[in-house]
This record gives C-alpha cells, sequence and structure tokens, in this order.
C-alpha cells in the first residue's frame, strides 16, 4: 500500500455526470485527461489509464496535502501503438476552474471537459471509447474485423492478482479490496435478428487480460460483447420479506417497497421508523446507485398488520407507497385526507426516508387494497385498486359514484399535499372486479388494466373487444377530471381466463400491457414471438394497444407447457418491452448465451425483454428460486426488478449489499445493464 497525495474533490463533485477534463496544466503532465468517480480518480495518459484510491477518511479530516493510504492500479496497453494521444469528445457545457496555492500564475480557468475520450488505433483498427455511466467508467473497444479480437491485451499493474471466477467475471485483487469486472457478453445483429456468440475473458500469465470469441460468429457481421448484470442483492431479515414494487430516480438509485415480518429487517439510522411495529409492516428502501449500501431504509406500519404493493416517485426524488393496513394507529399526518382507519394506506416520505410529507388512509369500512400507484409531474399521486365498501369516498361528477357490484375497482387523484380528492370513482360491474395497476401518460389521463368476471363491466363503443364471457383483462382510460371513458375495452379473446398486471404508456399514449392468460384463443398478432398458448395451467402474455383502444399493435402469448405467470412490466425509451414473473415450465423460453438462467427452484424467478414490435425475444434469464413482481428501467439500458427468493443460490454479486439469504425467504433487487450500440464490427464493452 502506497501513501498517496492527491488534490481533494468537491463533496459535490460526484453528484455531477462523469465527465472527462482536460489536462490544462492543473495536472502531472503525462495525462492529458482525467476524471473522478465515487472517491476514484483516473489519469488518461498516451499508453495507460491509472485509477488511484484512497482508504475512507476517518475522523478528524486530515488536511488536503496530507498523505493517506491508498492504491494506484493501472491498466495499460501492450505493444500498442507508440504515438497514442486521446482525444476529447462531445464537449459538455461549462467549464472547471482550478485554483490551487497562492500563485496566480498557477491558477487554471476554462478547462474545458467532454462526455466521451477516444483513443484512436490503439492497436491496428481496433479503437478505445470510453464514457461515464452510473455504475462506472464504460470501455468500449471498436474493431474493424472480428479477428483483432485477439490484438487487445491489457496488462494490469498494482494489482495483487487477477482471477476469473466460476462464472467468469474478472476480479482485480489490491490493497483496499477487489474491482469485479463481469462476464462478457456477446452477439450478432444479423437482418434484424440477434444471435448471441459464445466470449470468455482470457488470462495471459499473471497480469495481461484479453478477450476471446469462443462461439461460431460470421466475419464481417457486427459482435458486440457487454458485461450484463451490474448488481444482484438479497434484502431481508431472519424471517419472511418480499419486495413488491420498484422505482428508480434519474442518478440510478432503486427504492424497493414491500412487506415484512424481521424484527432485524435492516433499516437506517435516523429512518422514519426503525422498530417493527406489528407482526407485518411495509419497508422502504432506497439503494445506492451501485447496490452496495443503503441511502436509507424504513420500516412503515402500526400494530396490526400490513402490506405494500406499489411505489413511485416524483422528480424531487420523494418516494409515495400504497397498499393494506388493518392498524388503526398506522402513521398518519395531521391534515390529510383521511385520518380514520380505512384498510388502503398512501404514504408519501420525504427524500431522505426521514419523515412523512403525507399519509392517509382512503377507504370505508369494507375492505379494500390498493395495488397501484403513479406520480404525475405536479405531484398528485394517482391510486387503483379494489374495494367492498359501499362508501367509499368517491367525488360529485365522477364516472361511477354508486357500488353495483360485489368487488369494486377504483381510481382516486389527490391534490399533491394529500389532504383532498381531486377525483375518486368506482370502476366496476355487476360482478367482481379488480384493478392491479395504473400508469399516467404526460398529458395527465389515468390508464389502468385489470381483471372482471363481468359481462357488464364498462366498455365503450368501438373499443377494441366490448363482450367477453369469462374473466377477462381489461383496460380502461379516464378522462382528464375521472368524469368519463375516454375509452375501455376488454382483452381475452375467446380465452376463458386472463387479466392484467402491468401497464405502462409511451409518448404516443399506446398501452403496454402485461399479464397472464389460461388457455388458447387470446388475441395475438401475426409475426408475434410466440402465436400459440405454450399449454398447462397459464401463459405470460404482452400487448401493445393503439392510442383509441381500438386495436391491437401487437399481441404475444409467452410461456413454455407448465405454469409461467406475470406479475411485473415496463417499457423503455425505445419501446422495448419488460417482464418478469415466474415460471414452472421445463421449456420456457431463454436466451442462455445471451445470459446464463439459474433453476433451483419448482418455481424460479424470470426477466425477459422483448422487441419493440413483439416480434423477438431479445433476452431471457431466470434468478433461482421465488418470483419477480416488480420491474422498472432507468437510464443506459439497466432494468431493475425486484421480488421474492427462497434460494441460497440466488446470483448475489460481489459487493452487493446482502449477499446471503437470511431467514426463509428475503426480497431481492438487480440491476441489469442492455447496451444497444452504433454499427461497428466488433465492439466490447466493460466497465473499469
Amino acid at each position: 500500500m502506497q501513501n498517496i497525495v492527491t488534490h481533494p474533490m468537491s463533496k459535490y463533485q460526484t453528484k455531477l455526470p462523469l465527465s472527462f477534463v482536460k489536462n490544462s496544466g492543473q495536472e502531472d503532465s503525462r495525462a492529458h485527461f482525467t476524471t473522478s468517480y465515487k472517491g476514484r480518480r483516473f489519469f488518461f495518459s498516451s499508453d495507460r489509464i491509472t485509477s488511484v484510491e484512497l482508504e475512507p477518511i476517518e475522523e478528524p479530516v486530515p488536511e488536503p496535502d496530507d498523505p493517506r493510504n491508498g492504491v494506484a492500479v493501472e491498466l495499460s496497453f501492450v505493444n500498442a501503438n507508440p504515438n497514442l494521444i486521446p482525444e476529447g469528445i462531445l464537449p459538455q457545457p461549462g467549464y472547471h476552474h482550478f485554483y490551487r496555492g497562492n500563485d496566480s500564475l498557477k491558477w487554471k480557468n476554462g478547462v474545458p471537459h467532454y462526455k466521451e475520450l477516444l483513443y484512436s488505433a490503439v492497436w491496428e483498427g481496433v479503437d478505445l471509447e470510453l464514457s461515464g455511466s452510473q455504475d462506472g467508467m464504460k470501455m468500449n473497444w471498436i474493431l474493424d474485423g472480428s479477428n483483432r479480437v485477439s490484438s487487445i491485451r491489457l496488462h494490469w499493474a498494482g494489482a495483487d492478482s487477477l482471477e476469473l471466477d466460476a462464472t467468469g467475471n474478472l476480479l482485480v485483487h489490491h490493497a483496499l479490496g477487489t474491482l469485479t469486472d463481469l462476464a462478457p457478453i456477446a452477439y450478432q445483429e444479423i437482418e434484424g435478428e440477434r444471435i448471441p456468440v459464445s466470449c470468455v475473458y482470457r488470462l495471459y500469465g499473471s497480469f495481461e487480460l484479453g478477450f476471446e470469441l469462443t462461439g461460431y460468429y460470421m466475419e464481417n457481421i457486427p459482435v458486440i460483447i457487454d458485461p450484463i448484470l451490474r448488481y444482484a442483492t438479497y434484502l431481508g431479515g431472519s424471517l419472511s420479506d418480499d419486495g413488491r414494487g420498484i422505482a428508480v430516480d434519474t442518478r440510478g438509485c432503486a427504492y424497493v417497497t414491500g412487506t415484512t415480518s424481521s424484527v432485524d429487517f435492516p433499516v437506517t439510522p435516523g429512518a422514519f421508523q426503525t422498530t417493527l411495529a406489528g407482526s407485518r409492516d411495509v419497508f422502504v428502501t432506497k439503494f445506492a446507485s451501485n447496490g452496495g449500501s443503503l441511502i436509507y431504509s424504513t420500516y412503515l406500519g402500526g400494530s396490526n398488520i400490513e402490506s405494500d404493493n406499489s411505489i413511485s416517485l416524483d422528480s424531487q426524488e420523494c418516494a409515495y407507497v400504497t397498499g393494506r393496513t388493518l392498524s388503526a394507529d398506522f402513521p398518519i399526518t395531521p391534515g390529510a385526507f383521511q385520518t380514520t382507519l380505512g384498510n388502503i394506506f398512501v404514504t408519501k416520505l420525504a427524500p431522505d426516508g426521514g419523515s412523512l410529507i403525507y399519509s392517509t388512509f382512503l377507504g370505508g369500512t369494507g375492505n379494500g387494497t390498493a395495488y397501484g400507484i403513479a406520480v404525475d409531474p405536479q405531484g398528485h399521486a394517482y391510486v387503483t385498486g379494489n374495494t367492498s365498501d359501499l362508501n367509499f369516498p368517491v367525488t360529485p361528477g365522477a364516472f361511477q359514484t354508486t357500488k353495483i357490484g360485489f368487488e369494486s375497482g377504483f381510481i382516486t387523484k389527490f391534490s399533491p399535499d394529500g389532504g383532498s380528492l381531486i377525483y375518486s370513482t368506482y370502476l366496476e360491474s355487476s360482478g367482481q372486479d379488480v384493478i392491479n395497476d395504473i400508469a399516467v401518460d404526460v398529458q395527465g389521463y389515468a390508464y389502468v388494466t385489470g381483471v372482471t368476471n363481468s359481462p357488464d363491466f364498462p366498455v365503450t363503443p368501438g373499443a377494441f373487444q366490448t363482450t367477453s364471457t369469462g374473466s377477462s383483462a381489461i383496460i380502461t382510460k379516464l378522462a382528464l377530471d375521472g368524469s368519463a371513458l375516454i375509452y375501455s375495452t376488454f382483452l381475452s379473446g375467446t380465452a376463458t381466463t386472463s387479466a392484467g398486471h402491468s401497464i405502462s404508456v409511451d409518448s404516443l399514449g399506446y398501452a403496454y400491457i402485461t399479464g397472464r392468460v389460461n388457455g388458447a384463443g387470446f388475441p395475438v398478432t401475426p409475426g408475434a414471438f410466440q402465436t400459440t398458448y405454450g399449454g398447462g395451467l397459464a401463459d405470460t402474455f404482452v400487448s401493445i394497444l393503439s392510442s383509441g383502444g381500438d386495436s391491437l399493435i401487437a399481441s404475444t402469448y409467452f410461456g413454455g407447457s407448465v405454469a409461467d405467470v406475470n406479475y411485473g412490466g415496463a417499457i423503455d425509451m425505445q419501446g422495448r418491452i419488460y417482464a418478469t414473473g415466474y415460471t414452472t415450465s421445463p421449456n420456457f423460453p431463454l436466451t442462455p448465451d445471451i445470459i446464463p438462467s439459474l433453476l433451483d427452484g419448482s418455481a424460479n424467478i424470470y426477466i425477459s425483454i422483448f422487441s419493440a414490435d413483439l416480434t423477438k425475444l431479445l433476452v431471457s434469464y431466470c434468478l433461482g428460486s421465488g418470483s419477480g413482481y416488480s420491474i422498472a428501467t432507468g437510464l443506459e439500458g439497466a432494468v431493475y426488478v425486484s421480488g421474492e427468493t427462497m434460494s441460497t443460490e440466488f446470483p448475489a454479486t460481489p459487493g452487493a449489499y446482502q449477499t446471503t439469504l437470511n431467514g426463509s425467504r428475503n426480497a431481492f433487487v438487480t440491476k441489469t445493464g442492455f447496451a444497444f450500440y452504433r454499427q461497428a464490427s466488433v465492439e466490447i464493452e466493460g466497465l473499469f
């Protein structure tokens, strides 16, 4: 371990996007550019990249020029172009200014910084692009032919040892710990279809690294090599815990909610509630973007039983959660809409998780549960679920103000302060109706999906499907003021049973629905990934409904021969569709050459990604016994999933917050990165 003197970073610096700062004389002359990320400094020289990491500061805080223990790790290019000079790409707004010491002649003003850094022709036909991400620094190798893979040779200096673990991850051991670079994944895009190619790291001697394509690939067709799993962690105590909802902020931090019966569930100092209040409480947990620590974690509950089903975020990083409570002493704030017991709660937490901005009951004297929550840019919370209340709170002029069925859906919009209702309506038939999820578009229209067992559920003329003979999924778009239906449709075809479990909406007003279907006859579109029922008890379905609710843009079955049950769905900015749930099918569709699966239970967690037109399965994998319940997408192709697992073999990643199963069942959280690249003969991406 070395004693290192380094210039201090501002405590605010790591909150800025990672960029590459030109060396205009403020650093050692050997470095052309520098950057910083989470306590590590990077120096980009002509023939190497140097990373400096210092031991954490302990009180008292040292002076800036005091030496501290640290480690410098160098990644150098072996037998590379001797005339390399990195070039800044995509200048970023603003400048850096450096005022060090009292000699103004050494101060540097107006130093530019860049979004990307390019090393051209590191070896013949091989370029290196570097860019920032919320997971670290991305290294993207661009090759003009697949035969160039063998040219890449990297030497690690300052490391104690290099190791490839059983799953192919690279472990760089050094004096302060271990860096982990996940096993590479490769594929080719051929006529719009993703074809997997096997790829592995190769160690040459003790400290040199390269790549090798070990499977069949076509010459002169792009090969993309990408490490996938960013982190995977358990979350729980010594009894039973499950994760039911997940949301992601712009920094890449995951917010998870669910239910726990563990007195030792992990909570953080200063959190709103640090002890279990009843036999089962809600939890709300915010993870750091790398999954290695908790920003905050709190119980939320009273002396009886709670369950939580959904979470959403606003632009201020306040978490909104909703679910069911039986506790008359559930935490409620002064001035809330309803301060006496109703079986539904709606709670908004402060950004630090240390207090409640508002918390309210919702409901009458019967039973009710909220299953979905969404928040618009103005801070209105939209809540949906089902109720048996004859006196559920509804507003004058709402679409349905009188209960007619046994169990009814509802949609409620709160004021930003949680003190009043903008609108609240039943959405019901004469039978039994459950609304499972809600989404809100940029204009403030609410969309819901769920299931009804009655043919008289309210549908609109000209909707895609206006009749149903069994239990059918439903999709409804509500007017801005909650007074009418813009459209409402069944979605079942002639299948005996279907149910919508998740809904997302894009900028064009298309609704993306995932759910479960039992039997043949569900409406699918020509060319869809799977046009026939897989068999058994249930398949997942994925459907895209037009903006007018009158036609299907695309629709597919998804499943094998036993049971494939969906709970969560999401979309990304490019229209790709994501689904999660569990499968018991031995022939469930998987993509083992893209990412390996763990199958160690009778029911296994699945995570799957479809092309925007639902004709292709891009990625599909399993994570062991349990179920995925909620899925969200973030920046840079990241997908986040939460659920429950009973598996001691769940693939928790090195450095994750919790790497072992506590109790019989824990929540889990995963972050997986998928990149979509510009065309090139070969691209290899890794995280430094």
